[in-house]
């Protein structure tokens, strides 16, 4: 027994017809008879007395008929329930990768609470590794991390990237502005970056061992806002999002220097066990990709209408 033989008795009953049940269901009438025929051979019931004008319940068929109908209602309110967003109603223990938290972070808590009002965060701001144990064991509901494969069972979608430039500030590093930069130059300066085994690092790594340069010193940190700061304190060139300082750009607190050295860009995912507020949590992802995606978009059109090189 099934849902749908449920509803098409219950349309054959309710419209004392099986081609307006047919129409009903945009089926076709043999379809409805046939159905019929094996929902009461599956309940074992005479349901419907068939005469040549009419159609009458029998007594169980009322029985069913009376179950049918609230069968009917139940899943009308579910289908409503789901489609009514402020029906939606739980406390997200979101955790977010920095660089995100610098860019799109805000317009994503502003979009939901527009579109799902009963939908509330408690926001955790952490490196990746930590992010993805914390999802694994339990602690966070969902995360926006680096991508990367997970070693445990997840749903994991795709938000965004970030491509990196080299930074100084200005009043420090006069002698970088009127040239490109070059991978000596890169092993020559102090460097501030990620750690050491994160890919922005260990792509600045093999790019030098290939033209059999050394190591830069570097400093590092797996906090953005203190690459940030450190950068514009002149401490070295900032390996850095560029999107994620804008402000710093357009202030002339920070410039890019033109290189031919490209690194690899960083990847952000979606990443959620599937299980408790599914629903949720699909919903929630779908308007970060929407948000993170629009959000690169406006900020790429703000960094190519300046020229901040």
């Amino acid at each position: 027994m099934n849902f749908k033989s449920i509803e098409n008795f219950y349309w054959v009953a309710r419209l004392n017809s099986f081609n307006k049940a047919a129409v009903k269901l945009n089926t076709t009438q043999p379809a409805v008879s046939q159905r019929l025929n094996t929902f009461e051979q599956e309940l074992g019931v005479k349901l419907l007395e068939r005469t040549s004008r009419s159609l009458q319940l029998t007594e169980k068929g009322q029985i069913v008929y009376a179950y049918a109908e609230k069968y009917i209602q139940l899943n009308h309110e579910l289908l409503k329930a789901l489609s009514e967003k402020t029906a939606l109603q739980a406390t997200i223990r979101l955790g977010v990768a920095e660089t995100i938290v610098h860019t799109w972070l805000v317009d994503f808590i502003e979009q939901v609470q527009q579109e799902y009002p009963a939908v509330t965060f408690d926001i955790v701001i952490n490196i990746t590794p930590m992010l993805k144990q914390a999802v694994e064991a339990g602690e966070l509901d969902m995360a926006f991390l680096l991508e990367s494969s997970c070693n445990f069972d997840c749903v994991e979608i795709p938000l965004c990237q970030f491509q990196h430039s080299f930074l100084i500030a200005p009043r420090f590093h006069k002698r970088f502005l009127e040239r490109q930069l070059t991978l000596k130059d890169v092993s020559n300066s102090t460097i501030l970056t990620y750690p050491k085994m994160t890919y922005p690092y260990m792509d600045l790594k093999n790019q030098l061992m290939q033209h059999s340069l050394k190591e830069p010193k570097t400093i590092t940190s797996y906090s953005l806002a203190t690459l940030i700061k450190m950068t514009e304190e002149g401490m070295g060139i900032g390996i850095i999002p560029h999107l994620s300082v804008i402000h710093e750009l357009r202030e002339k607190r920070l410039q890019i220097l033109p290189s031919d050295l490209v690194l690899k860009p960083f990847r952000f995912s979606c990443v959620y066990i599937a299980g408790k507020d599914d629903l949720v949590k699909q919903s929630l992802s779908k308007i970060a990709q929407q948000i993170a995606q629009h959000s690169l978009r406006k900020l790429n059109n703000q960094f190519n209408g300046d020229d901040y090189r």
